[in-house]
């Protein structure tokens, strides 16, 4: 007997009251994730030196000059080519080589880009406890809000990256294809994050049942996205290896790296690698902040892991968690920097978000149990809160201090006594100096310097003897670069180059009462401006 179609078919909810909280509550979250970035970015006003490397080719590019660094040197200097063109086609669209004003827009796109990565990530989040634990730890991220809003591509990375994840875990093998190809226009290694999604929903079973074919569906879509950019930047700059890859990736693939990846595991658990530095603030390593931090990193990477391997837990939870360990054996073996770090974290505030949903739903989590359990969370995003007030306050002083006050005036003054635009500049802190002299800059490790790397590659590798080598006209030294130099290495620089210009900020640095990580601000508050007097034919 054949049963009745109607009784096949779902009943119709009754209509929700749009006003309820639970209507409510997402959109509200939504806000907040475009929210909390924004207002980090009206308190610190904080530009990252990398952006004014990638805005220098972004206004050559718009005044036609190519998409290059600098005019005549076709040379991929940036990594991004979304977080380049976007601030190019700003700049088109207002009318305006002004970084402010282009800034301010990009600031807005990047908080959108957030709220709609917040979005795709809310919809796959099993319940009220894991919404709320992953909400208040990922809109209280202090890096996620710095390097979303300060000009680096992390926003739009995220937003793909969590696209990838929601797609996976919903086997929709066309918009996975999407972020995948998203995520490669915001960075080249944009399928190592998508990769790590990717390997946790083929080994959690429970959701849709992928085949070999949506797999190729998957990269089809995503080839025929990238492959534009990858064969323009091949018959443009001869290679579709950015050359900031070239410059900071002679390091991959050595005998310490292999021993590090190999030694990841036990050291994720029992003693320190990148995943458990991926909570803390920027660069943590210079000092200035409680030592303490360490096991709050530790805390939050463990708890990640734990859910990866606890199968009571949510499938998309548990393939967060995996991607993030993956992660961090990733992050163990490329640079250490950190806004490599946000689209890995987001993965992991997923799982723990999933993982404390789990907790408190066992039988015996009751009562105190239970409150202590929510306690010990509630402390942990009590720390995240002020995390994002202290690195706010560090990155406030380092944009008035150190951006605004050293190096952009450094660059401006660099331009009026240089003797022509062609004067070269070797340095390290690339950004402002080279956005605002608009000299040839000659960096180390050499980002729009190939000449640079070959010479590291040949063993040159002090300040003094890349300087001499390459004849600049200028060099610019921090003041631990200069004390760095052996004596033989600083009578090298003197007999080449006169002492020019010392700017000192470290009395304004001390000055400032309350200054959370202050060791980072002294590292970049001395410069030492040193000039040729030998010309390049007479050099020893």
């Amino acid at each position: 007997m054949k049963a009745d179609p109607s009784e096949a078919q779902p009943v119709n909810p009754p209509p929700v009251d749009s006003s309820s909280p639970r209507r409510l509550s997402p959109w509200l979250l939504v806000l907040l994730a475009m929210a909390a970035p924004a207002v980090f970015a009206l308190v610190t006003g904080n530009i990252w030196e990398d952006f004014f490397i990638t805005y220098r080719s972004s206004l050559n590019l718009v005044h036609g000059d190519g998409f290059v660094f600098e005019t005549g040197r076709r040379l991929h200097v940036f990594t991004s080519p979304l977080g380049t063109l976007i601030p190019a086609g700003l700049a088109y669209i207002m009318h305006t080589d002004d970084p402010l004003a282009v800034m301010a827009a990009f600031r807005v796109l990047a908080c959108l880009a957030l709220a709609g990565g917040w979005a795709l990530t809310a919809g796959r989040l099993s319940g009220l406890v894991a919404l709320g634990v992953t909400a208040a730890l990922w809109l209280l991220d202090a890096k996620l809000a710095a390097y979303s809003t300060n000009g680096m591509e992390t926003a739009f990375l995220v937003l793909f990256v969590m696209m990838a994840w929601r797609a996976l875990v919903d086997g929709r093998m066309v918009l996975a294809g999407v972020a995948l190809g998203g995520a490669m226009w915001t960075r080249p290694d944009g399928f190592v994050f998508v990769g790590a999604v990717a390997l946790g929903a083929m080994l959690f079973r429970g959701g849709p049942r992928l085949r070999f074919g949506d797999w190729l569906r998957m990269g089809w879509v995503s080839g025929v996205i990238y492959a534009p950019w990858f064969f323009w930047a091949w018959s443009y700059y001869g290679t579709p290896v950015p050359n900031t890859i070239k410059a900071k990736g002679t390091h991959l693939l050595t005998t310490d790296t292999l021993q590090v990846l190999a030694t990841y595991p036990f050291r994720y658990v029992f003693g320190h690698c990148s995943a458990h530095d991926a909570f803390l603030p920027p660069y943590f390593f210079f000092g200035g902040w409680p030592d303490s931090l360490w096991w709050f990193g530790k805390v939050l990477a463990l708890a990640a892991a734990a859910v990866a391997f606890w199968p009571r837990c949510a499938r998309p939870a548990r393939i967060a968690g995996l991607a993030f360990i993956l992660g961090g054996a990733y992050l163990s073996a490329t640079t250490r920097a950190p806004w490599y770090f946000p689209a890995w974290q987001v993965l992991a505030y997923v799982a723990i978000g999933g993982g404390v949903a789990a907790v408190v739903q066992l039988p015996s989590m009751q009562g105190w149990k239970k409150r202590g359990v929510l306690g010990m969370v509630a402390g942990l995003v009590l720390v995240q809160a002020w995390l994002y007030v202290a690195v706010a306050v560090q990155l406030r002083e380092q944009q008035r201090l150190i951006e605004w006050g050293l190096r952009a005036p450094l660059g401006r003054l660099m331009a009026q006594e240089a003797a022509s635009p062609r004067d070269t500049v070797f340095l390290e802190s690339l950004g402002y100096i080279g956005f605002y002299s608009g000299l040839s800059m000659r960096d180390t490790p050499g980002l729009c310097s190939p000449e640079v790397i070959a010479l590291r590659k040949a063993g040159v590798l002090s300040m003094s003897s890349l300087a001499n080598a390459l004849h600049a006209d200028w060099v610019v030294l921090r003041g631990m670069e200069y004390l760095r130099l052996s004596p033989e290495e600083r009578a090298d620089l003197e007999r080449s180059y006169r002492l020019w210009l010392v700017v000192d900020k470290r009395p304004q640095v001390e000055s400032v009462a309350w200054l959370p990580g202050r060791d980072f601000l002294l590292f970049d508050a001395y410069f030492t401006v040193w000039r040729r007097i030998i010309p390049p034919e007479q050099t020893p």
